[in-house]
Order: C-alpha cells, then structure tokens, then sequence
C-alpha cells in the first residue's frame, strides 16, 4: 500500500506563521521549529501507523520542543 504526505494549503501558511512566531520571540527558534516539524514528517513516511485523528488521517503531534 502507498503512502504520501499531503499539504492542505492553509498548512503551509500556519506553518508559516508558526516560524515567525517562534523568531519573533527568540531568534533561530523558528528554524529550530520547522527542523523538528521536518524530523516529525520524516517519522510519519517511514511508519505512517499513527493514530487516526480525522477519518483517514493519520497524525503525529509534536508535544514539545526545547533548544
């Protein structure tokens, strides 16, 4: 069975303001978020298995993240 990752584009405007968000309150934490978001993504590809949140998705929250 295939898999692939899709975008809703409304994420990639989220995410987006996730990044500035993170740098406005400390400089290279936004880089620092999307390099965790990219480590999450790259789990999901490899063992997509994750509980299902809506219907057929499958989703892998990131609970914390600390520079």
């Amino acid at each position: 069975m295939s898999f692939k990752i899709v975008f809703e584009p409304r994420s990639i405007f989220d995410i987006q303001d996730a990044v500035d968000y993170y740098d406005s309150r400390q400089i290279g934490l936004g880089e620092y978020f999307y390099e965790t978001l990219e480590k999450h993504i790259e789990v999901i590809i490899k063992s997509p298995f994750f509980q299902v949140k809506y219907k057929d998705y499958h989703g892998l929250p990131i609970k914390k993240f600390l520079l």
